[in-house]
């Protein structure tokens, strides 16, 4: 029987039962207004896929998103765990899509927040066959390596069975 282990949490699974799914981990932040985040996600997909295919779609998404000052960075071919994949590095003024999500949900309170204020996102894609894993990484700009370098660290131990 499979087991899934999360934390504090564990369970065995029925043979039959995809585990797919996401997880948030949060980093800690002196700034309580700020919540540096990884969001991973695991599926399978209906079957294998091209890597460069596969990522230039999750990119074309992020740039259809509409945030007018979007800039992508740093673009590059990775392998983790032994597991090929690829890792984009963009960033814009939080506040650009805080009024786009104002425009588009009038009736919901826009969050508040500085014009200037800009994040910098990490997405990293892996394939493996039909195991698709992508993580999306957020991080404040100014505070970007110090977010960044345990979230390599992250990379680095995270284990592909």
């Amino acid at each position: 029987m499979p087991r899934i282990e999360l934390a504090e949490v564990s369970a065995e699974t029925p043979e039959d039962w995809n585990v797919q799914g996401m997880l948030t981990l949060t980093l800690p932040s002196p700034d309580p207004n700020v919540k540096p985040n990884v969001i991973l996600t695991k599926e399978y997909l209906p079957g294998e896929v091209d890597l460069t295919m596969y990522f230039g779609r999750i990119r074309d998404s992020i740039l259809q998103r509409g945030i007018k000052d979007l800039k992508i960075s740093d673009e590059r071919d990775i392998a983790i765990s032994g597991v090929r994949g690829k890792m984009m590095i963009c960033s814009w003024d939080v506040s650009a899509m805080a009024e786009m999500l104002k425009q588009q949900q009038p009736d919901r309170p826009a969050p508040n927040v500085q014009k200037g204020q800009i994040v910098k996102q990490v997405q990293v894609t892996l394939l493996k066959g039909n195991l698709a894993i992508n993580m999306t990484a957020s991080f404040p700009d100014e505070k970007f390596n110090d977010y960044y370098k345990p979230f390599q660290l992250f990379l680095k131990n995270l284990k592909i069975g």
